[in-house]
């Protein structure tokens, strides 16, 4: 039915010119309602095309547009919910904003524009995990409630609804008072629908999913029990032909599964295996929600597996699965977690033709989802998400042979916001010189992209900065997409062939290391060729002990300590690291000096240090140390990355050495555990000012600020820093090395030089960074542990060429050794520059003198790593 169409119509029901506008959106209610008993998506086309009319033909002062305009975003968000078109939920965020600004204070209809543009915000943030989206869903369903009065009968709506988002901030964030907070307000929500109120099943239906989540937390059965109750109430009100009868039938099941794990009954097994299949029978194919029922039915057909053994429901678990892969009109969220568990089963079952398939087709979808709009935050979120599904593809290829496949796999699905950091100082100078407009074009759209929005608020400046960088992010998807058009760009910013990997193992061997509990390979690459090896018969038991370990302590268990790490080396040599430099030498064809190695650990790999496995005995030489000069790095591309930074002839002396030193560090400002002094930091300092005079001119900044350091590094050609390092397990972006700021009356307060700020610089000058500090290169973060994100990897994207760092915390004495050595011995005669392996020579050099006198203590002197060129 077309716009002439419904005008015959209405004229027919009676309208005429004054009240067209108002028939019309009379009509798109009533089939708007239908829509809403049926699902069906004719119903919802006709009420959008019928409000759009109407709203055409509605002045923008007419006193009806604000509820036009509210009920119009509406349709648009159920026609989305119901297909899954990010168009119908743009244009529904844009009408909904203008219904907020066109409602006045003290207007009817103010309430409920909020609240629907707190609905469309949080869909937004379903589909892409924007944060901000979720925040201004909440300060706009916060809004609603505060201006609607208790005894509205739309006020259970806006409070079921904030309820709904501070879930799910709770889900981001792990913040309890969120979803306690969520708790307390649904079941206001319940408390305003009594039982005949047509909004009271979804109220009990949400309260139900909290109290589910909440029983995660608290392992309180009362809490599961009260969620199965409110999920029974809620389907007891629904009739059975209702569109939503599907997903509150979904939920029951996950909360029985749950109940069912707790306390082994088969009965709840057996009900939520029921509901579920109920769900699935109910829900239309084509719903966006398809796929999170599908999954849910998977999880418990896969329990029942676990207990029975039945082949038949590990089978239908994987096809519901795939199925749920399939759903395009799912968020891909959703998409992803169902292929992840997908790829888990059928790597169970030995189907690595499909695993391999649906694995590769996850990675493609990375790029829509991990979009530039996203900031460091929502990206680690995304990349949680994709977690694992990298390595275990990579498991997939080797076992169908296909290493070229692998190497280029994992290249696309992990370290990826590193990949994007790369990127984002890409050297367009070759396209510049035949095509110089679009490289500027290029070259502004990427600076403005990348620019950090630090600070952004909620109010129309910061909405509106929003607004242009959603813009200015598909501006730039056009120009690269235009880019690629130019002859010989065609792969301007795509991962690289493996031929160019090759090329970037020039002067050495690139080793992929991927432990998977499915199996485990390595990849050696070098500038000819490409070798897999597989490691048959490894425990994959073993694997995961040695890694749940904690090599820190009280200094009581410091020598126990020791003596296991020795024997974790022993281990890693044994089973990795022997068989692998083995191979290493017989393609090393260079007569003299020992072979370049840069290692990538990938799966459970991520924090191996391959550097210093071996046999540590007086007189041993089987041991990494001995057989090459190790090397690490995030990824080939961040590999290339820093070659490229080198520089090829530029000589190793000259320029400014930034010596920043911490002998103390002040109390934290929210009164935490004072860190203890460093006395060997002063000693630090003047030892590698000598061990660099003549090559290096010194500029000392002692107890500096964060902006004072990073001034200084746009110029300085080496950063020294002796100091504290600090780890976040919970947000490796926020890992940093602690500095210190004149807080409000003068006192020192610590301060941060984070992760998240060091990548986001660009420096031309940089060669070298060592990182004299704790864990400046710890790799412990489990859920993010593929995308690699420390500090010594932060300085890497900044432009350090070569970075030395600390796997765990560091003895202070010690660390003053190595650092004397290492520039002692970068700076004697003979080296030449920045491009070869000398800097990861003379950290090696140091660290042997080390090791030298302190055989038997590893926990001393193999934290000392190399990254980069």
């Amino acid at each position: 039915m077309d716009n002439l169409d419904l005008q015959q119509l209405m004229r027919h029901l009676g309208a005429t010119d004054e009240d067209m506008a108002d028939h019309l959106m009379f009509f798109a209610l009533e089939a708007y309602e239908e829509h809403k008993m049926t699902g069906s998506v004719q119903d919802i086309d006709v009420a959008i095309r019928a409000s759009r009319l109407a709203l055409s033909m509605t002045p923008g002062d007419h006193p009806d547009r604000v509820g036009f305009l509210n009920k119009h975003g509406g349709f648009l968000e159920a026609r989305y919910g119901r297909k899954g078109q990010m168009t119908d939920l743009e244009e529904g965020i844009d009408v909904a904003r203008q219904a907020v600004e066109s409602a006045p204070e003290g207007h009817p209809e103010r309430p409920a524009c909020f609240n629907n543009l707190g609905t469309k915000l949080y869909e937004r943030y379903e589909r892409t995990g924007q944060t901000t989206d979720l925040e201004e869903a909440i300060d706009a369903a916060r809004q609603a409630v505060k201006l609607t009065p208790k005894d509205h009968r739309e006020r259970e709506a806006c409070l079921n609804n904030l309820g709904n988002y501070l879930l799910r901030r709770y889900e981001r964030t792990g913040e309890r008072s969120d979803l306690n907070e969520a708790i307390e307000v649904a079941r206001q929500a319940v408390q305003l629908a009594p039982n005949r109120h047509p909004n009271r099943a979804v109220c009990l239906n949400n309260l139900g999913a909290m109290l589910a989540r909440r029983y995660e937390w608290t392992d309180q059965i009362a809490d599961l029990d009260e969620a199965i109750e409110v999920a029974r109430q809620a389907l007891a009100l629904t009739p059975e032909d209702h569109p939503m009868r599907a997903l509150w039938m979904d939920n029951l099941g996950i909360s029985l599964r749950s109940r069912h794990e707790r306390t082994g009954r088969t009965i709840d097994l057996r009900d939520a295996i029921d509901a579920s299949q109920q769900a699935i029978e109910l829900i239309p194919k084509d719903h966006p929600n398809r796929a999170s029922c599908l999954s849910n039915l998977a999880k418990a057909l896969e329990r029942r597996y676990e207990l029975t053994g039945q082949m038949a429901d590990l089978d239908d678990a994987l096809r519901r699965l795939q199925e749920a892969w399939s759903c395009r009109a799912a968020t891909p969220f959703r998409r992803v977690r169902a292929a992840e568990f997908c790829l888990r089963l059928l790597l169970l079952r030995g189907n690595f033709a499909t695993a391999s398939q649906v694995g590769m087709e996850v990675i493609d979808l990375l790029p829509t989802v991990n979009t530039r709009l996203l900031d460091r935050d929502d990206q680690e979120f995304v990349m949680f998400t994709f977690g694992g599904i990298a390595a275990n593809l990579c498991a997939s290829l080797m076992a169908l042979n296909r290493p070229d496949d692998a190497l280029q796999y994992l290249e696309k699905g992990r370290a990826v916001i590193i990949g994007q950091l790369v990127d984002s100082r890409s050297d367009v100078s070759g396209l510049a010189q035949q095509h110089p407009d679009i490289a500027r074009r290029y070259e502004r759209l990427r600076d403005e992209v990348n620019t950090p929005l630090r600070g952004v608020k909620g109010d129309a400046a910061g909405k509106q900065m929003l607004q242009r960088r959603r813009v200015a992010a598909a501006e730039l998807d056009a120009c690269v997409r235009e880019i690629r058009g130019i002859a010989g760009h065609d792969r301007f910013l795509l991962g690289q062939t493996v031929d160019e990997m090759k090329e970037c193992a020039a002067g050495g061997f690139i080793i992929v290391v991927n432990i998977t509990e499915f199996r485990s390979d390595a990849i050696i690459i070098s500038p000819a060729t490409i070798r897999a090896i597989n490691f048959e018969g490894l425990s994959f038991s073993e694997v995961k002990d040695w890694l749940g370990k904690d090599w820190g302590g009280r200094e009581s268990e410091f020598r126990r300590k020791n003596d296991e790490y020795l024997r974790y080396l022993s281990w890693l040599w044994h089973n990795f690291v022997e068989q692998l430099l083995d191979e290493v030498s017989s393609l090393h064809t260079q007569s003299e000096g020992l072979p370049r190695v840069w290692w990538i650990g990938t799966g459970l790999a991520s924090s191996m240090p391959f550097h210093a496995a071996g046999i540590h005995s007086p007189g041993s030489t089987d041991h990494a140390y001995s057989r090459a000069v190790s090397s690490y790095t995030p990824s080939i591309k961040a590999l290339r990355h820093s070659k490229a930074r080198a520089g090829s002839t530029e000589p190793i002396t000259g320029g400014t050495l930034l010596m920043a030193t911490m002998p103390t560090t002040p109390r934290p400002s929210d009164g935490g555990k004072k860190l203890c002094d460093l006395p060997g930091v002063t000693e630090e300092k003047a030892r590698v000012i000598n061990a660099t005079k003549g090559h290096l001119t010194p500029e000392v900044l002692e107890h500096p600020s964060v902006e004072q350091v990073i001034t200084r590094l746009q110029t300085c050609r080496v950063a020294h820093f002796a100091c504290h390092g600090w780890t976040d397990h919970s947000d490796p972006s926020e890992s940093g090395l602690v500095l210190q700021r004149q807080g409000a009356g003068g006192a020192a307060e610590q301060e941060r030089l984070t992760v998240r700020r060091v990548s986001e610089l660009s420096l031309r000058q940089a060669r070298l960074a060592y990182l004299s500090a704790c864990s400046t290169a710890e790799n412990k973060t489990a859920w993010l542990a593929d995308e690699v994100l420390h500090v010594v990897s932060g300085f890497q994207v900044a432009g350090f060429p070569h970075v030395v760092g600390c796997l765990w915390p560091s003895d202070d004495s010690v660390c003053v050794v190595v650092a004397e050595r290492l520039y002692t011995s970068l700076f004697a005669a003979g080296r030449k520059g920045w491009s070869g392996g000398e800097v990861a020579s003379a950290l090696r050099e140091a660290v042997m003198a080390v090791r030298a006198a302190e055989m038997d203590m590893p926990l001393l002197w193999a934290q000392f790593v190399h990254y980069g060129a």
